[in-house]
């Protein structure tokens, strides 16, 4: 009797700690799993962590082993993190992903999240699912280079780029850029525009310039310039210049400059 009487006590304790959800025979539905994620912005092939937030919304039974399986085209590195979350409790699941190629995902992503409820007929853990869409942008690997002032607009390979210019109210101040593929896939021609802009407003404005070639892996585009004037009412003093690289409204990268007016 007392050998009986412990394990009793061991199983009601395992049962009310909620480790092991799958003593109940029906899974929590996924109706009652409410998830959370934010939007997802990445580099082609580039990896990234993402979490995403689960709450059980069941007012009885716990889940287990609750994590990211799937993400469209995405890959789930490794072992997602498994865990139990308790009846009407959340927890938040991670996992690490790795982008595909940029031209081969869909403006939504529909992300799967797996876990265990129930036994099946044969006293197996019942695997559930419940799919979440996200919004999903993955964006060229592209990258500045060869970027600086340039003495002369019309003479852009004259010398290396600067990462400092000194000039007069009035004048105008040339820049020079250049745009490389460091990722897998073609980028097409005309998807790219590189922003200058001098960040003060009282000394100059700003301009911007399409990249007309693509590039496959590897490749570049050509050195390009783009000539801001500086305003004749300019304060004298600093500013920094920004150098942007974008597709759309989204950034893929940026360097920045220094602009000295003369007095």
């Amino acid at each position: 009797m007392n050998k009986n009487l412990v394990l009793i006590l061991i199983v009601s304790a395992i049962l009310a700690c909620g480790c092991v959800s799958t003593q109940t025979m029906t899974p929590v539905a996924s109706e009652d799993l409410i998830l959370s994620t934010e939007p997802i912005v990445m580099k082609e092939f580039h990896e990234q962590d993402i979490s995403v937030l689960v709450l059980n919304n069941n007012t009885s039974q716990p889940i287990d082993s609750v994590r990211v399986s799937s993400f469209g085209p995405f890959a789930v590195l490794g072992d997602s993190s498994y865990i139990n979350i308790p009846a009407t409790k959340q927890a938040t699941v991670n996992a690490r992903i790795q982008a595909p190629a940029f031209d081969s995902v869909e403006e939504t992503t529909m992300l799967t999240v797996s876990y265990a409820s129930g036994l099946d007929e044969e006293e197996k853990p019942v695997i559930q699912t419940k799919n979440i869409p996200v919004k999903t942008v993955v964006l060229p690997d592209a990258k500045l280079q060869f970027v600086g002032f340039a003495a002369d607009i019309d003479d852009l390979l004259a010398a290396p780029p600067v990462s400092t210019w000194e000039a007069e109210k009035g004048e105008n101040v040339t820049i020079k850029f250049s745009v490389k593929n460091d990722g897998q896939t073609t980028i097409a021609a005309d998807s790219l525009v590189v922003l200058v802009d001098i960040d003060n407003e009282l000394i100059g404005g700003n301009a911007n310039f399409t990249i007309t070639q693509s590039m496959a892996r590897g490749g570049t585009s050509y050195t390009r310039g783009v000539e801001i004037p500086i305003l004749e009412d300019a304060p004298n003093g600093e500013t920094d210049v920004y150098v942007r690289l974008m597709q759309g409204e989204h950034l893929i990268d940026s360097q920045s400059l220094v602009l000295k007016v003369k007095l």
